[in-house]
């Protein structure tokens, strides 16, 4: 289950493929202003600019930056509810007993290969449901692509500020970092600095 888990993650990144169609006005590694710097998750530390050496925020069209903000935005949740979990998880303060009293324990990772298949099941189609749901039915009649600066809304919150994007894009950004320093923490002992030793397995 390990394997597929992240077999699926090396997948997500073909996800990010150059469109075809690149705008010439800007290169690629430009370090100076980005398309992104007009949306939301500017960073201060950087002289509100958006952190972008490579340029990904100027290749192809409006709606191509609008669903890399949508493809962020959505990985960044995935992060912060992954990164919950694992700490949630391994703490042991969620220690799930199914009917036959087995439970799933304080290791991410045995309690993934020791849910049921019907469980894992349940988990691909629940995230299916959300994602077609928020492409379809929950994007108020204005979806992220036609309109806006591609923040995924799907419970169609009304003016949502900059500020409120700014600070999730900040922790969800953060969260990435920290769920792939889990894994790293959990496969390598001790190669991440500060992550507690009872949590290796």
């Amino acid at each position: 289950m390990r394997l597929i888990i992240l077999h699926i993650i090396a997948a997500t990144v073909s996800a990010f493929t150059i469109n075809p169609t690149i705008r010439s006005s800007v290169p690629a590694t430009s370090l100076s202003a980005s398309a992104a710097d007009s949306m939301a998750g500017k960073s201060v530390e950087l002289g509100s600019t958006v952190w972008d050496p490579l340029g990904l925020a100027d290749l192809g069209s409006d709606k191509t930056l609008r669903w890399f903000r949508a493809a962020e935005v959505k990985h960044c949740r995935v992060a912060m509810l992954a990164t919950m979990g694992w700490a949630h998880t391994c703490n042991g303060w969620g220690k799930i007993v199914f009917p036959g009293g087995n439970s799933l324990g304080s290791d991410p990772w045995k309690a993934l290969d020791g849910t049921p298949d019907l469980g894992i099941v349940q988990i691909f189609l629940a995230a299916g449901l959300i994602e077609v749901l928020t492409e379809s039915v929950l994007t108020g009649g204005k979806h992220y692509l036609k309109e806006g600066d591609g923040h995924v809304n799907p419970l169609m919150f009304e003016n949502v500020p900059d500020k409120m994007k700014d600070k999730e894009l900040k922790n969800g950004r953060l969260a990435m970092i920290g769920i792939f320093s889990f894994f790293l923490g959990d496969a390598v002992p001790g190669s991440v600095p500060l992550y507690p030793t009872e949590w290796v397995h």
